[in-house]
């Protein structure tokens, strides 16, 4: 090693590690090739140790190894947030003039910082502000030479003068190729985490970010979040996955295709989820987040290959296979307090403290805690003594939880509350808790008027109406508000008549977010037509999972079933329409999530059941065909039990299995399913009616590919025979019969007739193609 060489230390929180490696990367830059030697030290502001000690101990190093030429302060509000607890003392001179502190945002240098020079990178294009660096810490001198060094490499490579943005980015700045969630105010901390994440991604590629002892609402997601947005100018492309259903995770692939242009909207989804993942093993520098996933079996075929980054979150543990698993834990003790007073100043650290202890530390709880305190204005002692006694119901209540007390005693009390203060926000977040822990489009919120009366199990075996609106007068929630007689009310009787655009429910979804109940985004990132209820032009909702369930929990069966109507009726309502057409597959995207947290096969809203067959055709006209198979089987078996075979909703999960089973070349259970359906449907319709001829017409292809040619022959004329009589023979139905006939024919050798078929409809399509007069 050369004597020579200059040692630099660049020190910094965890959550401004993007920053430090941007400043290490400017100044190996700058400085000729082996000359300049630079150590990365982050500073937990938590630990105890005063600011100018931990600067001290990284300017001089163990005693063992020399000491560090010059040391690099990043300052940032990140850092400043705990500079309250460090006990600090002034440094002497010369320490202090081998500092050179940097701001990465416009934040004040505290003493004895503040009357030391020292370089701002947050205000300046990325040339301008590398030079301003490289002047601060190396001399004028370093920063000419590098300029020059820049200049003669890029005429060197490009064959003249340019100028060039030096890499990495600037931290901050987002890749082009982007859909990462909005982050939230309640990352704290985590810094280890954060570096420890960072770490593992460049020696492996892939990161599994588990919950200690599988333990919900301690910050995966978050964490993975966070990364995403300090880390993201590192990356070329940042794509999130929600994976919680795997059988969704192809439509996101697909999505990613469509974005970089490599495929049209109107790709299946298997093509274009195999295009995108070629694309990646391809390439180098992207960020894939996988979160939520639900196992490592389930997730590993996904998985894309190549030099990327790969994040995976879950609540189960198991992925040393596939990924360096990475526990995260709950906060620090010092993390809760910062959290609870960075959003309540009037907190004091003690009150922080007693508050902090009886949550555990559980993220997820601190942060409902601290909601509930600025929204409410409640003193910190009134909201443990209420915290205690929902924490006591839950546990008097007995259930077999499997999340923390003190959760549900958070959640409890925020929905107390509410109840008196704001039942439009309540039964906005019980809508929610009952569709999927995805973005929920507020214009999905406001498509139907819950059933405000009382019809027992609203998912029973039973035959329900559909609206179920024939209830007596005097059960009206009206009627019952006005005399207060009569059953309890509908557990969503406050969003009568509130509508997508209402003010009110718009102040209610504000007030949940406060809470920290929900997390609100007001910028659409669906790009799905303008009117479409899905296309998120209102903003769009989700709900931590964990808080869903309680929610669920907190209401009884009956209401419980009252609330899961209402969902069944909003998602019918939210049907896009024509699953073969490929612009209605992305408001499909967005809602097929919520139609399977609906469980529509146990639905007894009819007109879900008929959103639930066209899901099943979506993913099979996307080319997801096992997808729709295991939908339509899912459908068929449980109608098969509760409605009956004749049903009508039964006959057509049926029709759509089979179809599902002939694509993926099942054409023996196909024709089982298909010679049931003709049956059927010439006993309760007639052998003329068009759904007997589209069944037999099923029969036919069933046949011929199982090389009964002679059957499907027999079937295709009578069917031909049929349609020409019923609808004319040039009517198109009969057009595809003679084409299936003609393909019949030539099997068995029949060439002629074949061919005259064949003839009989080329006249027929060009006279009906032909312009009248």
């Amino acid at each position: 090693m050369s004597s020579a060489r200059r040692r630099f230390v660049i020190t910094h929180v965890g959550r401004d590690r993007p920053w430090a490696e941007w400043i290490a990367a400017r100044l190996a830059d700058a400085g000729e090739p082996d000359s300049i030697e630079i150590r990365l030290v982050s500073w937990r502001w938590d630990t105890g140790i005063p600011l100018v000690t931990a600067v001290q101990d990284a300017l001089f190093g163990a005693a063992e190894e020399p000491g560090a030429d010059r040391i690099v302060l990043v300052f940032s509000s990140a850092l400043l947030e705990g500079y309250e607890y460090a006990d600090e003392q002034r440094p002497d001179l010369p320490l202090l003039s081998r500092v050179v502190p940097v701001r990465v945002e416009p934040v004040d240098l505290p003493e004895p910082w503040s009357g030391v020079s020292g370089p701002t990178l947050f205000d300046a294009p990325p040339v301008e502000t590398a030079d301003r660096l490289v002047k601060a810490v190396l001399g004028v001198g370093a920063a000419a030479a590098a300029a020059d060094r820049l200049a003669r490499t890029v005429a060197r490579e490009q064959g003249g003068p340019a100028v060039v943005a030096p890499r990495p980015r600037l931290p901050g700045h987002r890749p082009d190729i982007w859909n990462v969630p909005a982050p939230d105010d309640i990352f704290v901390g985590r810094d280890e985490e954060l570096i420890a994440l960072r770490t593992a991604l460049l020696a492996d590629g892939r990161v599994a970010v588990e919950g200690r002892f599988g333990m919900g609402g301690v910050g995966k997601t978050r964490l993975a979040l966070e990364y995403a947005h300090r880390f993201g100018s590192e990356y070329d492309l940042v794509w999130w996955i929600p994976a919680d259903r795997p059988v969704l995770i192809g439509d996101q692939f697909a999505a990613l295709a469509v974005r970089l242009g490599l495929v049209g909207p109107e790709t299946d989804t298997g093509t274009a989820a195999t295009v995108a993942r070629t694309y990646l093993r391809r390439h180098s520098n992207w960020l894939v987040v996988c979160d939520n996933a639900e196992s490592a079996e389930a997730l590993a075929p996904w998985l894309p290959g190549g030099e990327g980054h790969t994040i995976v979150t879950s609540r189960t543990s198991g992925w040393a296979s596939v990924a360096t698993p990475l526990e995260v834990k709950l906060l620090s003790r010092a993390e809760s307090i910062q959290l609870l007073r960075r959003r309540h100043s009037g907190l004091t650290v003690v009150e922080a403290g007693r508050l902090a202890a009886v949550l555990g530390d559980l993220p997820l709880a601190v942060g409902l805690a601290v909601g509930f305190l600025a929204e409410t204005g409640t003193h910190a002692g009134d909201y443990l003594t209420e915290l205690a006694q929902h924490v006591a119901d839950v546990l008097d209540e007995q259930r077999a939880v499997n999340y923390p007390h003190a959760l549900a005693g958070a959640i409890a009390t925020a929905t107390s509350w509410l109840a008196t203060r704001d039942p439009v926000a309540l039964a906005v977040a019980r809508v929610c808790a009952f569709l999927a822990p995805r973005p929920i489009p507020v214009g999905l919120l406001g498509l139907a008027d819950p059933v405000l009366t009382d019809h027992g199990d609203h998912r029973s075996d039973a035959a329900v109406p559909p609206g179920w609106t024939g209830a007596d007068a005097s059960m009206h929630p009206r009627m019952q508000r006005r005399t207060g007689a009569g059953p309890e009310l509908h557990p969503l009787a406050a969003l009568e008549g509130i509508s997508d655009g209402s003010a009110v429910l718009q102040r209610s979804i504000g007030r949940l977010q406060r809470l920290g109940l929900v997390q609100v985004e007001r910028v659409s990132r669906f790009g799905v037509r303008v009117g479409d209820p899905l296309n998120g032009s209102n903003g769009v909702v989700s709900l931590h999972r964990l808080v869903a369930a309680i929610l669920r929990d907190q209401l009884g069966a009956d209401r419980r079933d009252a609330v899961r109507a209402h969902v069944d009726a909003l998602v019918a309502a939210a049907d896009p329409g024509d699953p073969t057409d490929p612009r209605r597959w992305p408001s499909w995207t967005i809602l097929l999530p919520h139609l399977y947290a609906a469980e529509p096969a146990h639905t007894a809203n009819p007109g879900l059941r008929t959103t639930a067959v066209s899901a099943a055709h979506v993913l099979l006209a996307r080319g997801d065909v096992r997808s729709a198979r295991d939908l339509a089987d899912q459908l068929h078996r449980r109608w098969l039990d509760r409605l009956g075979p004749d049903h009508e909703d039964t006959l057509r999960a049926a029709r759509c299995l089979a179809q599902t089973l002939r694509t993926l070349g099942r054409f023996d259970a196909a024709q089982e399913l298909d010679a049931d359906l003709l049956r059927r449907h010439r006993e309760t319709l007639g052998e003329d009616h068009s759904e007997s001829l589209a069944a037999a017409t099923a029969l036919a292809d069933d046949a011929y590919a199982l090389g009964d040619v002679g059957l499907a022959r027999a079937l295709d004329e009578e069917i031909l025979a049929r349609r020409q009589r019923v609808f004319g023979e040039s009517h198109p139905s009969a057009i595809d019969s003679a084409l299936r006939l003609a393909r019949d024919l030539a099997a068995l050798g029949d060439a002629k007739r074949a061919a005259e078929l064949r003839s009989w409809v080329e006249r027929t399509e060009a006279d009906r193609h032909r312009p009248a007069g």
